[in-house]
């Protein structure tokens, strides 16, 4: 079964990327060390997805319906 790309729900998908890309940069710019960078990532991209997905902010959220 093919994807059906109109239905993609686009907004989500860049908002979470440019999320990525952010906890990414803070994360990897506060140490030397590439695997405690990508620790600290992750830890950020979780705090901060949590909160955009699960706290009543009003906010778009990527389980929004069509």
């Amino acid at each position: 079964m093919p994807i059906n790309w109109g239905e993609v729900l686009w907004l989500p998908i860049g908002l979470v990327a440019a999320l990525v890309f952010v906890a990414s940069v803070i994360g990897n710019s506060l140490t030397r060390n590439a695997f405690v960078g990508a620790i600290i990532t992750v830890i950020i991209f979780v705090a901060f997805y949590v909160f955009w997905d699960y706290y009543p902010h009003g906010l778009l959220a990527a389980t929004a319906s069509r």
